[in-house]
């Protein structure tokens, strides 16, 4: 037998390479073996926690996911153990942890999208509000695209599986940085979830070291995280000019936070959540609403010399959780403070969607805002907490055009009906400048164009420009795998109906990058920044009817003409024609008396035929222009017609 004699340095030393062996990190760290060592996120499925009763594991294809099997109304702590998952998490390093989850919301879109999670690590009691955070409007809110970073707050939509930083998400009462907080010595932490609505599928949590960018890839094939934010390559994407470029509409949309490519394609802006009262005050102390999403649209609209639509001040949802259990006294104050402060900080907003979707969703009910009464209730008239709401915004925003939003109008008559009996008592108190008129897909795919062809007529008979303020279109019913014949086929039916109307001054779709989308296949740009067949289509449709000018060629014109506008005098909008003999560059431009250009109506070629335009006594950027003479010239090859025209307000 042979025998071994070790010094005590030696052993000193063999007991220090066993340590720095079996230490978490320690050979990585110290001898670079492994550089992504505690760089890849720590994955969690959602089913592999002790699950409450009020909790049920189901499968989804090939994915397990939790689901709750109740709705609950509370919206600062689960008070039920029943309503808890909970999990032992073991990391490999330690270092400050930011909370992805994988989830999808249901059919049911922002009645199927929150729940509760853990304030940090640790024991929780589950009736203490200061150790749960409620995550709700989850239904705007993630990522799905495998090369999208999951960052702020994104926007991908609902009945699609995606990964939310919730961490990081800038309209709710998320954690702060460094709630989830590993010591070395303390690797194996506690954590929990609990349920709120039944439509809501948990697939997975996964935590990931707060410095570093995960992508979708990154969280959902256990890849390491990034030091620096990936970027796409630019040079993929659509350059410009803006599909609207030298119209007198608008053609806008929603714009998430990071998507720096938005000016090429639009000439109008509007925030999705980021502008909502629930998204900016996630605490009742007005010192620390959170306005840097709509901070940052607001300056991008303002760089970039966008129309900004804001979206939207008074909804009974997505509501400051907080201002429910208030008196009366005290939510007006908060609602007056809300407004003032808008005007405030957004002096230069172009348009505001004041009260969105009064007749389906008033801030009525213990779980919708619950401060009707506070705005006057129903009052003599029947919609005074609508009327009181435009009066607060005029004063505190008097320099926006203020505008009334609402779906399911122009489809349905009677909808178009109860609709106006909100306009009008708006209009005959001065406090409303617009109408805006949703057009999502479950609105317009089975609608009728001569009924929305008659009821844009009924509201532009009010003397008020329309504005289409959220429309999508894709797949019927939303349902499959995105159909490009079919969204064509619907665009090419709709669009020109909504766009060659006199009365309607803009159209935001509502959204169009594939992954962001609420109505997930209505996406019009796929992610590697290839257009579908239907923006194909709308880029043409636009560059041929810029202005949605009528246009007929039942006769070809023996002379090049420009008529008289009728009315004249006119208010609020006036009607030109003209008639163009044969092929050329026609330019149609609106003067004021001192003879500085208002608006270029028309500048293009165009082909021969008597044209008819709509002028809504606007400038460039919208605004109406005062009462007084107005001269408009159109022009071609050398040749030179003026007339005059009297606007009366």
């Amino acid at each position: 037998m042979t025998h071994f004699r070790i010094s005590s340095s030696e052993i000193w030393f063999f007991c220090l390479v066993l340590i720095l062996n079996i230490m978490p990190g320690a050979s990585s760290a110290r001898h670079g073996t492994n550089d992504d060592f505690g760089d890849t996120a720590v994955t969690v499925e959602a089913e592999s926690g002790r699950i409450g009763s009020d909790f049920a594991v189901r499968k989804n294809g090939d994915i397990t996911y939790v689901t709750t099997l109740s709705n609950y109304t509370g919206q600062t702590s689960p008070e039920d153990t029943n309503r808890v998952i909970t999990y032992r998490v073991t990391f490999q390093d330690s270092g400050n942890y930011n909370l992805f989850v994988r989830l999808r919301v249901g059919s049911g879109s922002y009645d199927d999208d929150s729940f509760f999670y853990a304030r940090g690590f640790g024991e929780k009691n589950v009736a203490a509000g200061s150790d749960w955070v409620f995550i709700n409007g989850l239904a705007g809110a993630g990522f799905s695209s495998p090369s999208e970073v999951v960052d702020e707050t994104g926007t991908a939509g609902s009945e699609v599986w995606k990964w939310v930083n919730v961490s990081k998400n800038l309209y709710s009462g998320a954690s702060p940085e460094g709630a989830f907080s590993v010591e070395t010595g303390d690797l194996t932490q506690t954590f929990y979830i609990a349920s709120r609505e039944d439509g809501l599928w948990i697939d997975k949590m996964a935590f990931g070291k707060s410095h570093l960018y995960f992508t979708v890839d990154a969280l959902d094939n256990g890849l390491p995280g990034s030091v620096t934010k990936p970027e796409p390559d630019s040079s993929l994407f659509y350059q410009g000019p803006p599909l609207a470029e030298g119209a007198s509409k608008l053609l806008g949309n929603v714009r998430g936070l990071r998507d720096d490519n938005f000016a090429n394609y639009w000439n109008q802006l509007t925030p999705g959540n980021e502008g909502k009262w629930g998204s900016v005050a996630t605490t009742s102390d007005t010192l620390h609403w959170n306005w840097s999403g709509l901070d940052n649209l607001y300056n991008y609209a303002q760089e970039h010399d966008l129309f900004f639509r804001d979206h939207t001040l008074i909804w009974g949802n997505q509501q400051p959780v907080w201002i429910e259990n208030l008196d009366s006294t005290l939510q007006i104050q908060y609602i007056r403070a809300w407004f003032r402060m808008m005007g405030e900080r957004y002096p230069l907003m172009d348009m505001v969607d004041v009260v969105n979707e009064p007749l389906h969703d008033p801030p009525r009910g213990a779980t919708n805002g619950n401060y009707i009464q506070a705005l006057g209730g129903n009052g003599e008239t029947g919609w005074d907490w609508v009327i009181n709401a435009f009066q607060l915004a005029r004063q505190f925003l008097p320099n926006t055009q203020l505008l009334l939003n609402e779906y399911g109008i122009i489809n349905d008559n009677t909808a178009t009906t109860n609709y106006l009996k909100i306009i009008d008592l708006l209009k005959e108190r001065g406090l409303i400048d617009a109408i805006g008129v949703q057009g999502h897909r479950f609105e317009l795919e089975y609608a009728n164009v001569n009924t929305l062809k008659n009821n844009l007529d009924r509201l532009a008979a009010t003397g008020l420009p329309v504005y289409i303020t959220e429309m999508d279109l894709g797949n019927l019913k939303n349902e499959g795998t995105p159909d490009d014949d079919q969204q064509l086929q619907l665009y090419q039916k709709i669009f020109p109906v909504l766009w060659e109307h006199p009365s309607v001054k803009g159209i935001t779709l509502w959204g169009y990058l594939e992954g962001q989308m609420w109505q997930t296949t209505c996406h019009l740009v796929l992610s590697d920044g290839s257009w579908r067949p239907a923006l194909d289509w709308l880029a043409r449709y636009i560059q041929d009817n810029p202005m949605g000018v009528l246009h007929s060629t039942d006769a070809i014109p023996e002379d090049f003409r420009l008529e008289q506008n009728y009315p004249n005098p006119f208010n609020p909008a006036t009607h030109i024609r003209f008639s163009v003999m044969k092929s050329e560059n026609i330019s149609l431009k609106i003067y004021d008396i001192l003879g500085r250009e208002v608006i270029a109506l028309i500048d293009e070629s165009l082909m021969p035929g008597v044209y008819h335009v709509t002028w809504d006594a606007r400038n460039t950027r919208g605004i109406p222009v005062e009462s007084g003479t107005y001269f408009y010239r159109l022009s071609a090859d050398g040749r030179i017609m003026t007339q005059k025209m009297l606007l009366l307000k």
